[in-house]
């Protein structure tokens, strides 16, 4: 999606639009980009080792939870990285040419952007396990952690084939004797009509179509949910409980699926502003606007895990749980050079013992 506002714009020549920033800019958006990859890396990291460590939160929500941590991981490891370069080198601009250069230019482009299809379509599938649970509680779950590891793989799958597209518009080219990673349709494409196309084709499929569907299901949920409250005290203890647990979990997907919402809306009216309106041309002061909607879209990385500790005690357990560990490994790696130097201390004496005694 952060593809589409920088494909080949025309800029107005009356203004020198993404123009070279003061050094305490760059120091301030360096240090911005450095917080969402440092707190996308641990907190996402901590949430597939929390979720692997426990095996009572290897359920099929936790499960996605852990792919969606996977996919956000990938913005912090490839985008935010060549973000940072572009601050100090300038727009899709390319310090690796070759071969080495050219794969990794498609890799970074293509793993940025099947990130936001990991997203929406676990999502998706949160949505559908919750509808099931709740809608139909005395059936067999239809999500099982063995459905789920071939579901998972279908999803990337997916988010694979509809971004295979990039290995063909991701390119290398050279001006001005330097390197540049760009997007091209050509020559076997029409550049803007093609674009424009793929833009619509990734806004309905990725996004409103799924976001509809979770909408719609959850919906389904609320109005079950608000039945069993109206059965009052004539429902079971277990079924209350039940009840409560539901929305509970139903409430911090919704949290997680507003912030997917709040971040990736501010890239998506860019791009639609960019192509639709603006016919390709970027007003004069709007590369702000851009700049701006791809830092948005960089924090949902980070702001993922921060949602999972602040919302679900079982993720804030295990996190303390994880430093307790920590901790105590390293005081045990600190306390051992100490026991070794003893025991060595110890065994020069016995040895003078022993020179001593033979001696006599």
């Amino acid at each position: 999606m952060e593809n589409f506002t920088g494909t080949n714009s025309t800029v107005n020549q009356s203004c020198e639009l993404f123009a070279e920033n003061s050094p305490p800019v760059k120091y301030l958006k360096t240090l911005a980009y450095a917080i969402i990859m440092s707190f996308s890396l641990l907190g996402n990291t901590a949430v597939i080792i929390i979720v692997s460590k426990n095996k009572r939160m290897r359920t099929t929500t936790n499960y996605l939870v852990v792919n969606m941590a996977a996919s956000d991981l990938l913005i912090s490891a490839f985008a935010v990285p060549r973000e940072l370069t572009e601050i100090y080198t300038g727009p899709r601009r390319w310090l690796l040419d070759g071969l080495e250069g050219l794969i990794l230019c498609k890799l970074v482009y293509v793993f940025q952007d099947i990130s936001t299809a990991v997203s929406i379509q676990s999502l998706v599938v949160m949505a559908i396990d919750r509808y099931h649970g709740v809608v139909f509680p005395f059936r067999p779950p239809i999500a099982t952690s063995k459905v789920c590891k071939i579901v998972i793989p279908i999803i990337w799958t997916v988010a694979i084939g509809v971004h295979g597209v990039y290995f063909y518009t991701v390119r290398l080219t050279v001006q001005d004797n330097k390197t540049y990673c760009i997007f091209s349709w050509a020559p076997k494409f029409e550049e803007r009509q093609t674009q424009e196309n793929y833009f619509i084709f990734i806004s309905v499929f990725l996004i409103l179509l799924p976001l509809c569907v979770i909408f719609s299901l959850y919906g389904v949920i609320v109005i079950e949910l608000k039945k069993g409250q109206h059965a009052g005290s004539s429902a079971s203890v277990l079924s209350n409980q039940r009840r409560r647990e539901d929305g509970a979990v139903m409430k911090n997907i919704l949290c997680i699926v507003f912030l997917f919402i709040l971040c990736i809306t501010p890239i998506t009216i860019a791009a639609l502003l960019h192509y639709f309106l603006w016919d390709w041309h970027i007003p004069c002061g709007m590369d702000k606007l851009f700049q701006a909607a791809k830092f948005i879209f960089y924090s949902k990385a980070s702001l993922n895990p921060c949602v999972y500790f602040a919302l679900n005690d079982k993720y804030r357990k295990g996190l303390k749980d994880l430093f307790r560990r920590n901790r105590s490994l390293a005081e045990n790696r600190n306390d051992l050079p100490m026991n070794v130097l003893q025991d060595r201390e110890n065994a020069v004496c016995s040895r003078r013992m022993d020179y001593s005694e033979m001696g006599s």
